[in-house]
């Protein structure tokens, strides 16, 4: 991965070539779309936004001539990569500007609320729309012999499915941009990534707004709309806070000299109940910004913030 990064940036078109080949990767196998943003992410923080935008506007044209000499159409999938692309750039210009991973993310976080807004107005019944695209996709999978979900399942998951690509939509943007940040320090200040973001914190005017949608949620809910705008927003907010609640996780642990192993026991725990560590992780993150865990002192009195 660090040998990938090294050839993406000798040069716009070397980093074009290979975001575009990653891009074209994952119309097949989609963790090679992280890798695409990540190099975007990384050109954009190294040389700033102008050079980001000229990748991003070579590897997208190289990206939709593939797609149209092999498929004559363009299709959603293209639609998807280049929007995915427009947010990690602009992230990338903010933690470059102002060095901020809370700042970057919280930008990620507005283009997502962008996504969840622009949905539910184009579609009334974000779930029904859900549900028709399930529909279509089991059909494909029947007609090839496979199995689908059943009736009962449909309308279940149908009813998910919407909050679930916003939260999926903005855990993988932050990935891309960690993973460019990463490379950054990995190439040019070993070391760096860690103390970073051991220090995210989200910006303080975060802290109000989020009360303020917590409150608009609880309006909906009383009015029978309990899937509305407000709870896209809360699922937004509560992630935002839960990735401030894991660099309080990652700080303390090193401050402490705690073993890796309750950090292991952490992941773990969050592959198989990620609703609960998130909840979990979310809590640590919003009282983070009232306590500020960082800059506790030790039981015998040894002050550990600055670490």
């Amino acid at each position: 991965m660090r040998g990938l990064a090294l050839v993406a940036m000798r040069g716009p078109l070397a980093a074009s070539l290979i975001v575009a080949a990653c891009a074209l990767l994952s119309l097949v196998f989609t963790p090679a779309l992280f890798v695409s943003g990540g190099l975007l992410c990384l050109v954009t923080l190294r040389q700033g936004a102008l050079e980001g935008l000229r990748v991003a506007a070579i590897a997208g044209a190289i990206t939709a001539g593939v797609m149209l000499f092999v498929n004559g159409r363009l299709g959603a999938a293209a639609l998807a990569i280049f929007a995915v692309w427009l947010p990690v750039w602009g992230a990338s210009q903010t933690l470059r500007r102002t060095g901020s991973e809370g700042a970057a993310f919280t930008n990620i976080g507005f283009c997502v609320a962008g996504y969840a807004a622009l949905m539910r107005f184009a579609n009334p019944d974000v779930d029904a729309f859900w549900r028709a695209r399930l529909t279509q996709f089991g059909a494909l999978i029947k007609a090839q012999g496979g199995q689908f979900l059943n009736a009962h399942d449909l309308e279940t998951v149908g009813g998910l499915m919407h909050e679930a690509s916003v939260a999926v939509l903005l855990i993988s943007l932050v990935c891309m941009l960690m993973l460019g940040r990463w490379w950054q320090a990995s190439l040019y200040h070993p070391g760096g990534f860690r103390g970073e973001f051991q220090v995210l914190r989200m910006p303080r005017w975060v802290s109000p707004l989020g009360a303020a949608v917590a409150v608009a949620g609880l309006v909906a809910a009383a009015r029978g709309h309990g899937d509305s705008l407000a709870s896209d927003l809360l699922i937004v907010l509560a992630l935002l806070f839960a990735f401030q609640g894991l660099a309080v996780i990652h700080h303390r642990r090193e401050a402490r000299a705690l073993s890796r192993h309750w950090l292991i026991g952490l992941y773990v725990f969050l592959g198989f109940v990620p609703h609960i560590v998130i909840t979990v992780l979310a809590v640590t993150g919003i009282a983070d910004m009232a306590v500020n865990f960082r800059g506790l002192v030790l039981v015998n009195g040894r002050h550990d913030g600055g670490k």
